[in-house]
């Protein structure tokens, strides 16, 4: 009897052990899939079967909602604050970093024993102190910008992505997506050999334009759409695969129990609108639903957080990381407040504030734009200041019902501006610089789409000479003294000419446009309101070098070229500066 008891304590134990054990955790994060573009959503062109049985086995928020464009929903994922609080507010202006003053998940699980990777797009800083492995990732296979042909990597490919770790470059010969899930589950499986929890962020730049799908996935889909179309939805076909490859893993690696697997898109739809949109308004972009309401899957078998089921509780994708310390039971070195909600009890079965709102709103955090915004309040939906839906009875925001319901106009209005107040004030509403004249990062370079102002911020509009004649970095320099400048038209490691049109292929082999030619003869290096330097360039100069000399902390920096004339060209889109010993 007494063996029978002992037993029985054992496996109490046991059971109760495992209960308590950590889960992993993976986020996967797709790049402008909006929320119709998904067959399980009702999308009645795209298959996507492993999604689907992802979302039959999660639990699913179905009233969740992002920002309307990819930095500022990756901000909020990472801080746990609204886009315009955490400082990564929008795509330009200088606006793509996080303030440096506040905690971000990757360091929340490194406090709580887990390892950390970044598998993907960041888009949340390029340079030191910014990059994901500044900011709590141990391990980081990451692209700059926005995606594989922004401004910062200019002639990478989908089809063989070039990508860094950490520091070093890496030019591989796969599909990005495929790139991703491969290296996360190898970095996973070497993590679950060691014995040690992971948290893995796969931080995806599919289905982004270019829209450049395999062969395989898009052709499907060309007798129903637009070769455009099909490429978009063969791109998503593609992550659906890869969903499955991840899944397997999990099973044979024995980690579906103890894993959970948080799906999510970044924004509405950037290429399915005309095809099937879930009766939503607009797209990417727009602050009615369809500019951000999104998709969250989340599946914890092991978790106790009850049965698959579709939640309708108004949540947004600041929450999750308050929800991931309560729910794990994680402990802080120090105090952190979050605008974001733990959804435990919601998880857990219990009742949640059914009076909750909240705000949608992305842009320049350092000069906000009031009522530029959509506020949520359960079936509610108010837009700017004076546009009123019931989303019940009018999915696609039509009908303005503002004159028929004040009351409920007015307590959103009231509730956006006790909010208004929080935004533009300081720290929240100043400008992040860069540094400069550090020892963790000497030479830095700096691209236009960091520009305060509206810089061009990809591969077409750099090489088409497009600009923002009063386009400027803040710097902040760490040390004051003597730095050399290097100016280019062109990513430095490309090693093109001044005067050159742009690259005909890129890394992959995929063309290019190759865009317009300038005649660049003068480059000019302005510091603060000082007089500018000029230096002309040599024949067949591929940069213009100066030597000038930047005061210590922050200081604005423009630097631009002009023809032999001395009249205005553009901007120097690249700019690599270098503290000099």
């Amino acid at each position: 009897m007494n063996k029978i008891i002992n037993s029985s304590l054992l496996l109490l134990t046991a059971l109760a052990l495992k209960a308590e054990e950590k889960p992993n955790v993976i986020i996967i994060l797709s790049d402008d899939q909006g929320y119709g573009d998904f067959s399980c959503t009702g999308n009645p062109i795209i298959k996507t079967p492993n999604l689907d049985k992802l979302y039959a086995e999660s639990v699913r928020f179905d009233n969740f909602h992002v920002a309307p464009l990819s930095t500022p929903t990756r901000g909020q994922l990472m801080t746990g604050l609204d886009a315009m609080h955490n400082g990564a507010s929008t795509v330009l202006s200088g606006s793509c970093i996080m303030r440096r003053d506040i905690i971000t998940m990757p360091e929340v699980f490194k406090e709580n024993g887990y390892r950390t990777g970044i598998f993907g797009k960041w888009h949340l800083g390029d340079n030191y102190p910014d990059r994901p492995m500044d900011r709590g990732f141990e391990k980081a296979l990451w692209i700059k910008g926005w995606g594989l042909l922004s401004e910062a990597e200019f002639d990478n490919d989908y089809y063989k992505t070039r990508y860094q770790d950490s520091l070093t470059w890496v030019q591989s010969d796969k599909y990005c997506t495929d790139l991703w899930f491969d290296t996360a589950m190898r970095w996973m499986e070497e993590k679950q050999d060691k014995g040690e929890k992971f948290f893995t962020y796969i931080a995806l730049n599919a289905p982004h334009g270019p829209f450049q799908a395999p062969k395989e996935d898009y052709l499907s889909y060309c007798h129903n759409v637009d070769i455009k179309t099909a490429m978009f939805f063969g791109m998503i076909q593609n992550i659906d695969k890869n969903m499955a490859r991840l899944d397997a893993w999990l099973e044979v690696r024995g980690l579906k129990e103890n894993t959970m697997v948080v799906y999510m898109n970044d924004n509405g739809t950037a290429g399915g609108l005309d095809v099937y949109n879930a009766n939503m308004r607009e797209g990417k972009g727009s602050i009615y639903d369809g500019g951000h309401r999104a998709v969250c899957f989340v599946r914890w078998p092991g978790g106790n957080i009850g049965e698959p089921r579709t939640i309708d509780y108004i949540s947004n994708v600041q929450d999750l990381l308050p929800t991931f310390i309560d729910l794990f039971d994680f402990n802080l070195n120090s105090s952190h407040q979050f605008d974001g909600v733990s959804l435990k009890p919601i998880l857990k079965g219990q009742d949640m504030d059914s009076e909750r709102m909240i705000v949608i709103q992305q842009g320049n955090h350092v000069n906000p734009s009031k009522y530029n915004s959509s506020v949520a309040y359960g079936k509610w939906r108010l837009v700017r200041s004076n546009e009123l839906y019931n989303l019940e009875n009018d999915p696609g925001q039509q009908t303005n019902i503002a004159d028929q319901y004040p009351e409920i106009l007015n307590k959103m209005k009231a509730y956006y501006d006790t909010w208004w107040t929080t935004v533009d004030t300081p720290p929240v509403n100043q400008q992040i610089p860069l540094f400069i004249g550090t020892t963790q990062e000497n030479p830095v370079t700096l691209t236009s789409a960091d520009w305060v102002g509206n810089g061009p911020n990809s591969q077409w509009t750099i090489a088409n000479g497009q600009d923002d004649p009063n386009g400027y970095w803040v710097i902040d320099a760490k040390a004051g003294g003597k730095y050399s400048i290097e100016l280019s038209r062109w990513p430095f490691h490309i090693n093109r000419m001044l005067t050159e049109t742009g690259p005909p292929f890129s890394a992959g082999g995929t063309s290019i446009r190759e865009g317009t030619a300038l005649n660049i003869k003068y480059g000019y290096v302005k510091i603060n309101n000082n007089e500018p330097v000029k230096v002309q360039a040599t024949a067949n100069a591929k940069k213009i070098v100066f030597e000038v000399n930047i005061p210590a902390g922050i200081n604005t920096l423009k630097t631009y070229f002009t023809d032999a004339d001395d009249k205005y060209i553009c901007g120097a889109y690249y700019t690599r500066i270098e503290k000099i010993p």
